[in-house]
């Protein structure tokens, strides 16, 4: 008899596990990038079919949605087919549908095109978040998590460099090209390069020779010809539904665990779409708005690798600290200071929004079992798409109130008074939890 849960706590990080994090981070790279490559290739293509720029907001509002649709969806087939073969479908489907757009010849294509596609991108990061996960020991899981889902930042980031470069010798169409071909390659190649999760073939008892194999990758060192029993001692053996995510112990973790994420996607799409337009307004150049708010995902990525220690050491404490930080940070964009501290204020308000959003990715994955994990994360990451879609919707009905710029960011850091409340509360109900689970899996405890 082996104990995987030990094996996987006592791991070393070598070539295994390198290739993991490398793997799922390209992975993720180009959902990133093809979530964003309709917002680089907009202009040019309003410009061809000579359309209104407005009209692209169904486009994205389509993949947001699809986004949503994909994460819930595709979570629950993680959770019952395994998390690579979630990805591989999840890869293909917004791979071949990136590169359909190509040819799209109207808006109403593009809609159907990147709801379709959405839908993919959507099932990859939830699974990608679940595998990385359960390959990691527990005080490394948002270590791991954030290191590997940095890739997304990357991606979307990258995206604006690639298109500088392809749009003026290609056409906008390349942009999905590129992007779409990539996506399919890397799932094609990930039936081979990508490994099961080993928790997951465990706790469902499936494939004892692949699990042998995956042992070995692990530890070289390891003799397994013996084994013929594989087992987790710190979760049961069991199946669990979709209603498991809400009985038991995650009762109240559940519902919570979705309140701040949809808070915290409302202020970090609020930020990180109207603070070019917002800065314009109150009198900062173009080009100078432009740099300022590149502060902002430059913060979160740096922000969110350097932080990920802190979530591991202290859980749901370090997402209160950056939301209680967050609050003043956010309230003095609105008061005029000069660039340098500015860009530094935009700088430290990216570390706490980004920051907390990479720290939620990471403890969703710690918060569920094997058997919920996909589920749990991707239903958060669906339900979260919420507070994205009202946070883009939030500047321009606070704009519409004809508020001072001071007040305007005021309002918006009452959110993060909230985010701070619920993670509070969500924090408690996580430990109660815990207890109950080891309880339940230890009843002499």
């Amino acid at each position: 008899m082996l104990n995987v849960s030990q094996l996987v706590q006592e791991q070393k990080v070598g070539r295994f596990v390198i290739a993991l994090l490398a793997w799922c981070f390209l992975i993720v790279l180009l959902d990133g990038y093809d979530q964003i490559a309709i917002a680089f290739a907009a202009p040019a293509i309003a410009q061809a079919w000579h359309v209104k720029a407005s009209s692209f907001a169904q486009v994205f509002g389509a993949g947001l949605f699809g986004v949503l649709i994909g994460s819930l969806l595709l979570g629950f087939v993680g959770d019952r087919s395994g998390r690579k073969r979630a990805i591989i479908y999840g890869s293909l489907c917004f791979g071949i549908l990136t590169m359909a757009c190509a040819w799209a010849q109207s808006i109403d294509q593009l809609i159907v095109l990147r709801f379709l596609a959405g839908i993919g991108m959507g099932g990859v990061v939830p699974n990608a978040v679940a595998l990385v996960a359960e390959y990691a020991p527990k005080q490394r899981r948002a270590t791991w998590v954030t290191l590997m889902f940095s890739g997304f930042s990357v991606g979307a980031g990258g995206g604006g460099a690639v298109s500088s470069w392809l749009l003026p010798h290609f056409g906008w169409s390349v942009i999905f090209l590129f992007g779409g071909a990539a996506a399919v390659l890397v799932a094609l190649a990930s039936i081979f390069a990508l490994p099961e999760s080993i928790r997951f073939l465990v706790l469902n008892q499936r494939d004892p020779a692949l699990i042998k194999r995956l042992v070995r990758r692990m530890d070289p060192n390891l003799d397994v010809s013996k084994v013929t029993t594989f087992v987790l001692d710190d979760e049961p053996v069991a199946r669990a539904g979709p209603r498991a995510l809400f009985g038991g112990p995650l009762r109240y973790v559940t519902p919570l665990l979705w309140v701040v994420f949809i808070l915290n996607s409302l202020a970090l799409h609020f930020l990180q779409n109207w603070l070019p337009l917002i800065f314009g307004i109150a009198g900062i150049a173009p080009r100078q708005a432009a740099i300022v708010a590149m502060m902002f995902p430059v913060g979160g990525t740096i922000g969110a690798l350097v932080l990920s220690r802190f979530v591991d050491r202290h859980g749901m404490a370090a997402i209160v600290a950056l939301a209680a930080l967050g609050c003043p940070i956010a309230a003095s964009l609105g008061h005029s200071m000069p660039q340098p501290l500015l860009m530094a204020a935009v700088f430290m308000s990216g570390v706490c929004v980004i920051g907390t959003q990479f720290g939620l990715y990471a403890l969703s994955g710690i918060i569920y079992p094997t058997s919920l994990r996909s589920a749990g994360v991707g239903t958060a990451i669906g339900i979260g798409k919420l507070g994205s879609v009202a946070g883009s919707m939030l500047g321009g009905v606070l704009l519409a109130m004809h508020l001072p710029i001071d007040r305007l960011f005021i309002n918006v850091s009452i959110v993060f008074v909230f985010i701070a409340g619920f993670s509070v509360i969500l924090g408690w109900s996580h430990r109660v939890s815990k207890d109950l689970a080891a309880a339940a899996i230890h009843p002499s405890i």
